[in-house]
């Protein structure tokens, strides 16, 4: 979706009219292009793989995992589907940002965006959440009322992210004669959407992550073993990798906010890198696979049980002296 330097994109010439030369500013745009493009190349390969088996896994282990990956797999479902808009804004920085796909999908894929960004983020605070009560209370926290709280929780999650998303496709639209811009033009709704994002998709949440986070630290302090000592630093990694995701774009969500304030060439500065900061909060949809994911043993365990029983039998072989479980599997070795 086309953001607001695009006002600026036609400044790559060196001539210069009217009141623009009290504030001109140089800047390499075909240089941001290539490299926007290329990460979101990047994100789309990764982010696909890594999601597709994130909740592939999660499904078939759905019975035997934690239920707390109730909201894992919700969020990885929410990053395909973000990853899954990826092809539009690759297409639109080939065609220098002109939107070839009519109003309907710029409606569309201005929705789609917003509603996997809070969606994602609202299951990451409802994760941190919901590790702290399964710490403080674990006997509670696992039956079957639980569960239904959960799916509730979830179903909520969707909804409030759908209904937060809704006025994007109704106020963006396609713009323009010659090129055909994808974005919203009434300036007062940008600047109440980018209000809300800033409080619902950011300050929010992060304190929800941060304090739920504190507190399961603090419960396991008691705890001087090291697969605790591991935890916490996984707890603290969580707060630090959400940070440096979401912060940049917020930071310029924030400064476009107060723009009209802000120095001429910062302001320049801020909608010329706006593209690029935007195209790296993807970066949600490959860290959080492994984050919460890749790095656990017990999601490596499925997930290698689950690659080596659709390997040919002629690369596998069984191990009968070691058993994996309780049930009268064994250990499937690869040779």
């Amino acid at each position: 979706m086309a953001t607001p330097n695009n006002t600026f994109h036609a400044n790559d010439s060196d001539e210069c009219h009217g009141v623009q030369c009290s504030c001109w500013v140089t800047l390499n745009y075909k240089a941001l292009d290539m490299s926007t493009f290329s990460f979101y190349l990047f994100f789309l390969l990764v982010g696909l793989i890594e999601n597709i088996i994130v909740i592939w896994i999660n499904w078939r282990m759905r019975e035997s995992r934690k239920e707390s990956n109730l909201y894992i797999f919700n969020m990885a479902v929410a990053d395909l589907c973000a990853v899954l808009c990826i092809p539009f804004r690759m297409t639109e920085i080939l065609y220098n940002y002109h939107w070839i796909w009519g109003s309907l999908l710029c409606k569309f894929d201005s929705f789609l965006y917003f509603v996997t960004l809070y969606s994602s983020i609202f299951f990451l605070a409802c994760f941190s959440v919901d590790e702290y009560v399964s710490l403080r209370y674990p006997f509670q926290a696992q039956g079957s009322r639980d569960r239904q709280i959960r799916r509730m929780v979830c179903v909520c999650m969707w909804t409030t992210a759908v209904l937060l998303s809704v006025p994007q496709f109704v106020y963006a639209d396609t713009l323009g004669v010659v090129y055909i811009y994808c974005f919203t033009e009434n300036l007062l709704f940008s600047y109440v959407t980018s209000s809300v994002i800033l409080l619902f998709g950011f300050i929010i949440p992060l304190f929800i992550i941060i304090v739920s986070n504190v507190f399961t630290t603090r419960a396991m302090k008691d705890s001087s073993n090291t697969g605790s000592i591991r935890n916490r630093k996984i707890i603290c990694a969580y707060i630090i990798v959400f940070l440096l995701c979401w912060s940049p774009f917020y930071i310029t969500v924030f400064l476009s906010l107060i723009g009209e304030f802000l120095n001429c060439v910062v302001e320049h500065v801020v909608y010329y890198f706006y593209d690029l900061v935007e195209c790296l909060t993807f970066s949600h949809c490959i860290v959080n696979p492994i984050l919460y994911n890749f790095m656990h043993k017990d999601f490596r365990y499925h997930l290698t049980t689950c690659v080596v029983k659709y390997m040919p039998k002629r690369y596998v072989k069984e191990d009968d002296n070691v058993s994996i479980s309780s049930d009268t599997r064994h250990i499937v070795v690869i040779t």
